[in-house]
């Protein structure tokens, strides 16, 4: 674009106030026009259209939700589709929110496009704006603040792995302490499918990354930008790592409470048998002695009655000592 081009769409974009204005320096729009536009109308994407000259299938996948993360070369700019955190860190029952950035970055412009509120994008505004003393080289390219935005999107997902894994620290507590455990596996369930997709999310992340340091394209990757590219998808390789290690954690944990629950199951068992066993035993005595025959000499017996009954507690009671004895009380 040339620098009435890039005035023209300033101008155009930053009446209907869709412009956040990181880019704009001394009164000039510098050397790079950052447009962003959230929840975009139809009458954005036809503006963007007429401006950008965007192939029509780069706007038809900014426009279709759920897009998996990637990289689209295109003649002159590039496509990029991000997914980010919406800045709520998930409960034990809620799902981690992904916010869905589309991107387009040229020679001199980078135009983000998101579905309402994303802290990323506010991220990556605040410390372009802070101009950091020295200044890097190249911090006036689109390169810069794709940088930035990776980097802001990155960044956000450490607190949320560390989310996880105090949930799955406090479940393993759980799991473990004979106050507090509940058989209930739903919990472990969500916590589980919040785990997969967050590896998913990041892993493709890391995959946009890869694309990009693999691309050998100066308008994606200037040289005097690489290292804080390659420090990006170091980060990126460190939680992809975390959430893997978190997914193991989780597996054993499920593991255990299973046992747990099959332990107990089989502690209540043995208490069940126990107690079925000595009323079995204590039952024999009064189910002979209930039969209906005439020659029965203890029948007759003066202090039959008490006999009786001394014998089935003196039974029941020995077998009693002996099960708990064995640990089956």
């Amino acid at each position: 674009m040339t620098q009435t081009q890039r005035e023209e769409a300033f101008k155009e974009f930053n009446d209907d106030h869709l412009f956040a204005d990181p880019a704009q320096l001394n009164g000039s729009l510098g050397k790079c026009l950052w447009i962003d536009i959230p929840k975009p109308t139809d009458s954005d994407w036809e503006r963007l259209a007429q401006h950008f000259q965007f192939h029509p299938l780069a706007l038809e996948d900014a426009r279709t939700e759920s897009q998996r993360a990637k990289v689209d070369g295109y003649e002159g700019y590039y496509y990029l589709c991000l997914h980010a955190w919406s800045g709520e860190t998930p409960g034990r029952h809620q799902q981690a929110p992904i916010c869905e950035i589309d991107v387009f970055i040229g020679p001199d412009y980078l135009v983000t496009i998101h579905d309402g509120r994303c802290p990323s994008i506010a991220e990556a505004r605040r410390r372009w704006q802070k101009r950091p003393d020295p200044q890097p080289e190249g911090r006036d390219t689109p390169a810069y603040l794709l940088y930035l935005l990776i980097d802001s999107i990155v960044d956000d997902a450490f607190p949320l792995v560390d989310r996880l894994d105090e949930m799955i620290d406090d479940m393993e507590t759980k799991i473990y302490s004979d106050n507090e455990f509940s058989s209930d596996i739903k919990p472990a369930l969500k916590l589980k499918k919040n785990l997969l997709l967050t590896r998913q999310t990041i892993a493709g992340m890391r995959d946009v990354m890869t694309s990009i340091m693999r691309s050998n394209n100066a308008m994606l990757v200037p040289p005097e930008l690489y290292i804080f590219y390659q420090d990006v998808y170091d980060h990126v390789i460190r939680l992809v790592e975390q959430v893997d290690l978190h997914r193991d954690l989780l597996s054993g944990a499920m593991d255990a409470m299973v046992a747990q629950t099959s332990n107990r199951l089989n502690k209540v068992m043995k208490t069940m048998t126990a107690i079925a066993t000595i009323l079995m035993s204590i039952a024999i005595i009064p189910g002979i002695y209930g039969m209906n025959f005439e020659n029965m000499p203890e029948l007759k017996t003066h202090n039959g009655y008490f006999i009786c009954l001394g014998v089935m507690t003196t039974l029941g009671v020995s077998l009693a000592t002996y099960f708990r004895k064995i640990g089956w009380f």
